[in-house]
């Protein structure tokens, strides 16, 4: 094998051990030299990347044009571009795809590439460092490294996960013929929130956006008695979350002033701030600057725009919860700043989370064949049969048996993988025994069923204590995505 770790060259005393970390970067590249296709797609990736960063600065190089005086009879012919007319040039040495793959499944291992303790990790490792000079090349700097990993699609790392399935089957390791599914609740990149702290947070978010106007030419909102009103939120948000009631009075009526003059002091921050905002909205809009320049300023116009509507919302529905006592469903509310498309997850008596439910499908011999990721709290019972369908895609290979908790229960869903051609589907609990006919619900092919499904647990303990599953770094539904496939392809490999 080109990459074999055991048949590259060392100096007198440099030798590479035979550790996890040297099968796993051993394991990475073998893959890769088996499904050439993953080194054309990573590599269109970085063609697209590259072509958008080159499309920005011809856009502003037309702009700097248009702004020159032209001689008579030479007047600069600008025709508009789109990245389809971008053709890419000889010009830095780019990082290589091998490089690109082994540093993408190796922060699906870490958690992270730029973290100082994984950093100094890849500085200190003598497997890496044999690896890369045999590859006559250096270890990147951290940001080569992101920007380059961070510039491949989800479709590319779909590839990568398929391709690892495929070598799984054609090795024989496992033929994906029995699946057991269950979900989990990961936590985002999001503290706890409060109707209070939001407001407060976005209050700050967006009287900090203002400030950056001044970069791109514009008059920044200007302080007035924001710091004052900040500063007093802050008091007063302090006061709300350590309220603590009496025998004689609650601690909602002895909340409720402090949330009138937080409310007041609110109102007069986001008046302000509203105000402000639309006097410069228009010449915003208007500015004549460069086009990378003018799409930052759009940006901060537009999260500024967007902050300040979700503003209104929460101020009214907080003021409702607190003086009439009208509470909203969370799916309804402002969960998260940070990560939009967190939600709040409730799974069974375990812990309310701020985040995500990831649903997963495991082999027998516990390899993850599907992962499937939505926004908000969806019931288990709807993914049945997307899961099974999602395993026949990454696979090639329909179940002929799925078992599930009582979660999964649901007889449309077990119909459809009934008609889907899976010859069992094994429900656990009560509903699933009442959806399932008593001949099989007794005999010992479901009983044994139900007794394998408890294997999914360990993998769920794995993911998120090993590789830090549970925890997400990354923000967005599509990041998050990114972040859990480069996880559970780390795992098969390991798991390999």
């Amino acid at each position: 094998m080109k990459y074999s770790t055991n048949k590259i060259s060392y100096n007198l005393f440099l030798t590479t051990s035979d550790a996890t970390f040297a099968k796993y970067c051993e394991e990475v590249l073998s893959l890769g030299e088996k499904f050439p296709d993953i080194y054309k797609k990573i590599s269109h990736d970085q063609d697209v990347h590259a072509k958008k960063k080159k499309l920005e600065r011809m856009l502003d190089r037309q702009y700097e044009e248009s702004k020159t005086l032209s001689l008579p009879g030479l007047d600069p012919q600008l025709k508009p571009l789109s990245i389809d007319e971008i053709e890419l040039e000889k010009g830095r040495p780019r990082m290589d795809v091998e490089l690109v793959l082994l540093f993408l499944l190796l922060r699906g291992f870490y958690g992270s590439v730029s973290d100082r303790n994984v950093s100094d990790r890849f500085k200190d490792s003598i497997t890496l460092y044999v690896l890369l000079d045999n590859l006559n090349t250096t270890l990147p700097a951290p940001t080569t490294i992101l920007e380059n990993i961070n510039a491949l699609s989800n479709e590319t790392r779909d590839y990568i996960f398929t391709c690892q399935l495929d070598d799984i089957f054609a090795s024989k390791t496992d033929n994906f013929s029995y699946a057991i599914f269950d979900s989990t609740s990961v936590s985002a990149s999001s503290c706890w929130p409060t109707d209070a702290k939001i407001i407060h947070q976005l209050l700050t978010r967006v009287f900090n956006y203002g400030q950056k106007f001044e970069e791109f030419g514009i008059q920044s909102i200007p302080a007035f008695y924001m710091p004052n009103w900040l500063k007093s939120l802050k008091e007063l948000l302090f006061k709300i979350n350590n309220a603590k009631g009496t025998k004689k009075i609650k601690k909602k009526d002895k909340v409720k002033p402090l949330y009138d003059d937080y409310l007041i002091a609110a109102h007069k921050a986001y008046g302000y701030l509203l105000r402000s905002f639309t006097i410069r909205s228009v010449a915003i809009k208007e500015s004549d600057l460069p086009p990378s320049k003018k799409n930052q300023l759009l940006a901060v116009h537009d999260k500024i725009e967007e902050d300040l509507l979700i503003l209104s919302s929460v101020l009214y529905y907080t003021e409702e919860r607190v003086f009439n006592d009208v509470v909203l469903p969370s799916a309804e509310k402002i969960i998260s700043l940070s990560d939009e498309t967190a939600a709040f997850i409730k799974k069974g008596q375990r812990n309310a989370v701020i985040g995500y439910k990831p649903q997963l499908a495991q082999s027998e011999k516990g390899f993850i064949t599907a992962l499937i990721i939505e926004p908000g709290n969806k019931a288990d019972s709807d993914n049945l049969f997307p899961l099974a369908k999602q395993h026949l895609l990454n696979t090639g290979v329909t179940p002929k048996f799925i078992s599930a908790d009582d979660g999964y229960s649901s007889k449309a869903g077990r119909d459809k993988c009934l008609n889907f051609k899976v010859e069992h589907v094994c429900l656990s609990g009560a509903v699933g025994k009442k959806i399932t006919p008593a001949e099989l619900w007794d005999s010992e092919l479901y009983i044994d069923g139900r007794k394998k499904r408890s294997a999914i647990e360990s993998l769920m303990f794995t993911l998120k204590y090993v590789y830090n599953f549970g925890q997400l770094r990354r923000r967005g539904i599509e990041s998050v995505r990114a972040e859990m496939l480069e996880k559970i392809t780390a795992y098969n490999i390991r798991k390999k």
